[in-house]
């Protein structure tokens, strides 16, 4: 299993991530970042084909709608009894939900390829600080704390600076936890669930 972590941007902001299955890589995020482990982290996919071999989602949630709440820049929480596989504790930690993003992104494939499997994703920064936006930003914050981990070029395009919008689900509900940009058009797009 690679125990390497990988700072990357995403569409949102620049995350540090690592292989979902190892404990090693969750210590070293909570370290680098300065708080306590127990800190749940939220994993990253490139499909929704990849997040379906470890997520059984209700019929409601089509490929079609997930790739569409997918593409406003947003994160979604499950119910973790949803995973089809078990889940490492610290994936979760005490909460009730694991919350996934999907990221059709050249540089997600290849890290995912990289890691061996899904990977965690958190924001790049130190815990109380704001998230890091800015490639050069990134790169400094890797050279001055995590050289001997691996940074991936921004060749795509730049972070929206804005957090993803998170979303809690369950087979009856629905609770926005956090507005990122794209609030209004996840809120239109929730509205699909009932119809």
């Amino acid at each position: 299993m690679n125990e390497k972590l990988f700072v990357y941007p995403t569409d949102t902001v620049w995350g540090i991530g690592g292989n979902i299955f190892s404990k090693v890589c969750y210590e070293k995020i909570a370290n680098i970042k300065g708080h306590a482990e127990k800190k749940p982290l939220s994993v990253i996919f490139c499909s929704i084909k990849d997040i379906r071999e470890l997520i059984e989602f209700p019929k409601t949630y089509s490929d079609n709608w997930l790739e569409t709440f997918f593409k406003y820049e947003s994160t979604l929480g499950i119910p973790k009894e949803w995973s089809k596989k078990e889940l490492p504790q610290w994936i979760c930690e005490d909460s009730q939900f694991l919350t996934i993003r999907c990221l059709n992104s050249k540089v997600i494939k290849n890290i995912i390829d990289k890691a061996g499997g899904p990977i965690t994703s958190t924001s790049l920064n130190f815990s109380g600080f704001p998230p890091i936006i800015d490639g050069v930003e990134a790169r400094d914050f890797y050279e001055n704390h995590i050289t001997d981990e691996v940074f991936i070029e921004n060749h795509e395009a730049p972070c929206s600076g804005r957090s993803s919008t998170i979303v809690l689900i369950s087979e009856e509900s629905h609770t926005i936890v956090r507005e990122g940009q794209y609030i209004n058009e996840i809120k239109e797009h929730l509205k699909l669930l009932s119809t």
